[in-house]
């Protein structure tokens, strides 16, 4: 039976899209913001899968090895999403296709498959991933409720992708000021006297050179320091708590 996930908390417990550079949370995300809008108790359609939009493309939930079906039969149509390769998936966002790289990465592992009620309306939608290239993991599918896409679509992607866990943070020290000891001798002075002074603006020469900058920051797991959002992400106002509850 798939279990049905209603809280960002029990998203990233899955590990849905996780590690990077797997590509399922954005995908969640332009699916959440992009591709489905919210009116009462509907899900309503923005996109078509039906006519292949975006790389969608009819799935046959077919009876596995084992006799079994991975999602139940519900006497709507299933369509598919997610395959980087597929006819259509040019048209998906930048973000969710830039880190389509060869298959030893598992970047082009993830899926969303939906049900149709009819052409204007999901039913119901669904997570999921590849256990080999022709079949998918029934321990990694789980449905995702209305009410925790209408909480994805409120945030934005880097907010979004913060929350599940997708960066390792790295908090950078900055090293201690750097004391020079110069002997300094002057005719009034005593030879023994030595004086102690902060070193100026100009590094000493005999400092490594990772010690001369003294800029924190917070490095993402790609080698990249910022604390700011990739620039090609969608930025959305605001934090979703202010405007989601779950349903």
């Amino acid at each position: 039976m798939v279990g049905t996930l209603n809280e960002l908390a029990k998203l990233r417990d899955t590990r849905f899209g996780r590690p990077r550079p797997r590509h399922g949370l954005k995908l969640l995300y332009w699916f959440a913001s992009e591709c489905v809008s919210f009116e009462n108790n509907d899900m309503l359609c923005q996109c078509d899968p039906a006519e292949g939009d975006f790389g969608f493309h009819y799935f046959e939930n077919r009876y596995n090895q084992y006799g079994n079906k991975l999602l139940p039969d519900i006497g709507f149509p299933y369509y598919v999403v997610g395959n980087l390769n597929s006819p259509g998936a040019e048209e998906l966002p930048d973000y969710v296709s830039e880190d389509n790289y060869a298959d030893e990465h598992n970047s082009n592992t993830d899926r969303i498959i939906v049900s149709l009620f009819d052409e204007e309306l999901f039913h119901r939608v669904y997570v999921t991933q590849h256990h080999d290239r022709s079949n998918y993991d029934p321990n990694a599918t789980y449905r995702i409720s209305k009410g925790l896409l209408m909480i994805i679509s409120c945030m934005s992607l880097y907010e979004f992708l913060v929350e599940m866990g997708y960066y390792t943070y790295i908090q950078y020290v900055p090293p201690m000021p750097v004391i020079n000891y110069s002997p300094q001798t002057t005719n009034t002075v005593s030879p023994d006297f030595t004086a102690v002074t902060l070193s100026s603006s100009e590094p000493a020469h005999n400092d490594p050179l990772e010690i001369q900058n003294n800029d924190a920051g917070i490095q993402l797991n790609d080698d990249t320091t910022t604390n700011n959002p990739p620039e090609n992400f969608p930025k959305k106002k605001g934090f979703w708590k202010r405007f989601c509850t779950i349903l």
